[in-house]
């Protein structure tokens, strides 16, 4: 294991300090636990995404290339017409 130094908050610290406590481990293994889940949050997320886009790639709809200004270039001159 490699040996780390963070800084808390007063409340965090007391906070850490109860949560501990309560499981009966190491203030460090808590930090472990919710390092661990915070870094596989972003790795669900990226495999979220990853199969969203691999869908979109998939899709019926895939020929169709068009861009956010595209999309507002017609918007804006749809307007204009209607005017």
């Amino acid at each position: 294991m490699k040996r780390k130094q963070i800084y808390l908050s007063e409340q965090l610290d007391r906070k850490l300090a109860r949560l501990a406590e309560s499981k009966g481990v190491s203030q460090a293994e808590v930090i472990r636990e919710g390092l661990e889940m915070y870094m596989q949050s972003f790795e669900d997320k990226d495999k979220v995404w990853d199969e969203l886009v691999q869908k979109m790639k998939n899709s019926p709809f895939s020929h169709l290339t068009w861009s956010r200004d595209d999309l507002y270039k017609d918007v804006s001159r749809r307007a204009t017409h209607e005017k």
